[in-house]
């Protein structure tokens, strides 16, 4: 893997370790200003958003769809990091429960870097349509 390489994934696996932690304060050295993120518009807080005040109407959005149906190891991860020079994949898992239902659906996150900062990303559901079944069920 290029010395570059290494950095980005590094810096990714910094991007999951704050997420997991429900931290938002390293998003900002992570996240280059002029950010985009993409999630699937089925999705509750899908669409594009751009810039640091995007990151937080995504990351907020994803908190409020979220943060009541996961407590303890669903919020872990379980991320594998593939990186070389400017693109990191990660593939992970996102789980979650509500009442009997249960969810644990793979995941792909999508990122580009330039210069040790993250400048797009992009999050792939195996089946956005279950992950959105499964919110609305859950009432979120």
């Amino acid at each position: 893997m290029a010395a570059g390489g290494e950095r980005n994934v590094e810096t990714i696996r910094r991007l999951f370790a704050a997420v997991e932690a429900r931290d938002a304060v390293p998003m900002f050295e992570i996240y280059d200003p002029d950010v985009v993120i993409d999630e699937a518009p089925a999705l509750p807080y899908g669409g594009s958003y751009r810039g640091h005040a995007g990151m937080l109407r995504h990351g907020l959005g994803c908190m409020a769809a979220w943060d009541h149906l996961q407590a303890g190891d669903d919020r872990r991860l379980e991320a594998e990091f593939l990186g070389d020079g400017e693109r990191v994949l990660v593939r992970w898992r996102l789980k979650a429960h509500a009442g009997d239902r249960s969810l644990d659906h793979p995941m792909v996150g999508d990122y580009l870097l330039r210069d040790g900062k993250v400048v797009a990303s992009r999050m792939h559901a195996f089946d956005s349509a279950a992950v959105a079944a499964f919110l609305a069920a859950a009432g979120a």
